[in-house]
């Protein structure tokens, strides 16, 4: 219940000061540069190492300048989030709990990690990213500050991927793949994947009037052009389905009360009709190679999904060690000689997640860990719904991203899989978005309180 917001008498922080000292105008200058820093750090190789393009590998290892780089954010974050310590305990007291569940479970299976001390610092980064999300919300951030910066780190990394590719083609191009270009970046996928999202947040910031039509077009079709050489068709998949998500949530399609219940209701029917249909005709159900076929011929994959299901296979045998509360945060893909060897020993190489967000928090975390991200998603849902009748043009980008990641994270793991891009943008969606409902709570509060002061002093 959120009593301390809606009451008018309670007594609330006071709003960033625009005047003053050399340092009161500091606060968004940091929290721009918390947001670049994030996501430029977790988007480039580790310790800026372009001979060594996978990160899922040192975050393992844990090396000493990846420590610094968001030792850093970390600690600028706890700076900001003390400097303004009243919004941030109230943020706090209003965050997903939820998310908070979820961070005190992963410390809590430090217990019977195999590996105590890798479960310690992935969680203190998780601890770390709640944080700096919490210190860069509203109101100390802009209402539209995370979006906007992050498109234009977005942009800078790609103009940046853009001349090296160019000038440098032996760090900037991956020969192997057919000279698909990765810039800067670790992969191609990464690159493609951050010009696909580019192409949604430029058409988002062509229908407002915040840049000009020219800026906006230019940047949309920079970006079609990176997401074209990337070669990535994962990403212009992406590309399209954001788009797609975001320009339905935006407009006001669907104006009655229940016209949302009704749209998920005739999706799930229309669904069960085909799945009946195609039982009637075959006797059985379809299985995944027939329902995954179409879309992998429109996209050239293979319908095991590029050898992940084999993965899977064997992870769901580890799982059915510890089914209930998992091995431990962060304690499975380790390389050789960790829990994943049996994995390692049937693929003959050495992968470092289970190209499957939810199977590798089933495998580290239980069914317990699934149960509270399934509510971390719910509670944030929830919130997006809220946030919808309040600022509808940017809940709509926060849906789309949420659908969007959502869904990647059943070929990938990235959710809640320490500083890669997409947990980061959750986490900092999932806190603006809890703040951005306190503020929006505590202006009508107050405005109610103007108005009965108001209506008071009338003779």
């Amino acid at each position: 219940m959120n009593t301390a917001t809606e009451s008018p008498t309670s007594s609330s922080p006071p709003l960033p000061s625009r005047s003053g000292s050399v340092f009161s105008n500091i606060d968004p200058f940091v929290v721009r540069l918390l947001i670049v820093m994030s996501m430029t750090f977790s988007l480039l190789p580790p310790g800026f190492n372009w001979g060594h393009t996978d990160p899922q590998g040192s975050y393992a290892e844990g090396s000493l300048i990846f420590q610094m780089e968001f030792g850093s954010v970390f600690l600028i974050g706890a700076w900001l989030a003390w400097r303004n310590r009243g919004w941030s305990l109230r943020h706090i007291v209003h965050l997903n709990p939820m998310l908070i569940a979820i961070i005190l479970y992963c410390l809590l299976t430090i217990i019977w990690s195999p590996y105590p001390v890798v479960t310690l610092k992935r969680s203190i980064q998780l601890i770390g990213l709640t944080l700096v999300g919490i210190a860069i919300s509203p109101p100390i951030g802009g209402k539209h500050q995370l979006i906007r910066t992050m498109l234009g780190t977005l942009m800078a990394l790609m103009a940046v991927s853009f001349v090296v590719s160019l000038v440098l083609p032996r760090i900037g191009v991956d020969y192997e793949l057919g000279g698909a270009w990765r810039g800067i970046l670790t992969q191609k996928n990464t690159l493609g994947a951050i010009s696909g999202l580019c192409v949604v947040l430029w058409i988002k910031e062509s229908l407002g009037t915040t840049f000009p039509r020219s800026i906006c077009y230019f940047g949309i079709l920079f970006s079609l052009f990176m997401l074209v050489m990337a070669k990535s068709s994962t990403a212009i998949l992406v590309a399209t389905l954001g788009t797609g998500i975001y320009l339905l949530v935006r407009r006001r399609y669907l104006n009655g009360e229940f016209d949302g219940r009704r749209l998920t209701l005739t999706v799930i029917v229309v669904a069960l009709v085909c799945l009946h249909m195609f039982y009637v005709a075959q006797g059985r159900l379809p299985e995944w190679n027939e329902l995954f076929a179409p879309f992998g011929a429109l996209f050239n994959k293979s319908t095991d999904l590029t050898g992940r299901t084999d993965i899977w296979r064997l992870v769901l045998l580890e799982v059915q060690r510890h089914p209930v509360f998992g091995i431990g945060y962060g304690a499975f893909w380790l390389g050789e000689g960790s829990p994943s060897q049996m994995i390692i020993n049937a693929l003959h190489w050495i992968p470092l997640q289970a190209h499957n967000g939810y199977l590798d928090i089933l495998n580290e975390l239980g069914i317990v860990g699934l149960v509270i991200m399934a509510g971390v998603f719910i509670f944030h849902i929830l919130n997006l719904v809220k946030m919808t009748r309040i600022d509808r043009e940017e809940a709509a980008i926060h849906w789309a991203m949420l659908i969007l990641i959502l869904i990647s994270n059943l070929s990938e793991s990235e959710m809640f899989r320490g500083v890669l891009f997409q947990n980061i943008f959750f986490i900092y969606s999932s806190t603006a978005i809890s703040a951005r409902i306190t503020v929006h709570r505590m202006e009508k509060a107050e405005a109610a309180r103007l108005a009965q002061a108001e209506a008071g002093a009338t003779p």
